[in-house]
């Protein structure tokens, strides 16, 4: 859809394990020499194998919570990927349809994470080891079944698990694509709660493994084409397609307006401000806000 840019939003983020993680390989192998029944995905990076948090892994996480969210708003409006009704079915049986028609017939979730109807707007790299010179920083964990009967062990139900250690950070890149206002703060309410520590990752989310906790220290716009705008405001996908057709569904007034300016500088053909700081706690609140209002009034699929 869009065969263009507009705008991007981009920033690090940091994720930083506060206790045991697993996001599971599908082969149980270890570089200790250990042989565990379920280990970490690896790959090979600088030379050598290190623990890593698959892009596609993080990408489920940040979906699946905004998703929820969307839920808790305003259950109706969003779909369920995995049902017959979700937003990608209307378009399977049609050989030829408009994206722009998809876009707009989708429901909040899809219109950013994408369906299978068109492509999703944003991108979620590889996390990977801030220190890379702890390599594989995890530790053999015990785990045992339990027999109903009788409340002890389970005979031959004993196994070992290995699992990214306390204290190891992470870094990995988001990226957004022709994004509209709201969108940005459905997503920096995602950073907002791994911040307070509300989102476990990987296995055994319920047993106490999967805790992080993630950090954002800035945020970078840029606008292709270097538009005529003013410097305290951010320009959503409406605001570009006020005039244009076909109909994406979008607002024309898909603007945020704060009130400082970020330091912004020409970048080639780019346009890219950068908000940290207060300018970023104010951005964070405005764009979230947005994100609320929105899905609240969003209608029903």
């Amino acid at each position: 859809m869009l065969k263009k840019l507009v705008n991007e939003a981009k920033f690090k983020l940091t994720l930083t394990t506060t206790g045991p993680v697993l996001i599971r390989s599908g082969v149980a192998t270890s570089s200790q020499g250990r042989n565990p029944d379920m280990a970490p995905v690896q790959t090979f990076r600088n030379g050598q194998r290190e623990v890593f948090f698959p892009g596609s892994s993080l990408k489920g996480v940040f979906r699946s919570h905004v998703e929820k969210i969307g839920r808790t708003l305003n259950e109706p409006a969003i779909c369920n990927p995995f049902d017959d009704s979700f937003c990608g079915k209307k378009y399977q049986k049609q050989e030829d349809f408009a994206s722009h028609e998809a876009y707009a017939n989708s429901c909040p979730v899809c219109r950013l994470f994408g369906s299978t109807a068109f492509i999703g707007r944003i991108s979620i790299g590889d996390a990977y080891l801030v220190n890379s010179a702890q390599r594989y920083p995890v530790e053999l964990r015990d785990g045992v079944g339990i027999d109903r009967f009788t409340g002890g062990a389970a005979n031959r139900a004993k196994f070992d698990l290995e699992a990214v250690s306390s204290g190891v950070a992470f870094e990995t890149t988001v990226y957004i694509r022709n994004f509209e206002c709201w969108q940005l703060g459905m997503i920096l309410q995602v950073v907002r709660d791994l911040e307070d520590e509300l989102i476990r990752i990987g296995s055994g989310t319920s047993r106490g493994l999967g805790g992080v906790k993630g950090a954002v220290e800035k945020v970078e716009i840029s606008y292709p084409g270097l538009p005529q705008k003013e410097a305290q405001e951010v320009w959503g996908l409406g605001k570009f397609l006020a005039s244009q057709t076909p109909n994406y569904n979008t607002r024309a007034d898909d603007v945020l307006t704060l009130t400082a300016e970020p330091p912004t500088t020409p970048n080639g053909i780019r346009l890219t401000s950068v908000y940290e700081g207060e300018i970023l706690a104010e951005l964070r609140d405005k764009a979230g806000q947005e994100f609320v209002q929105r899905i609240r009034q969003w209608r029903a699929l």
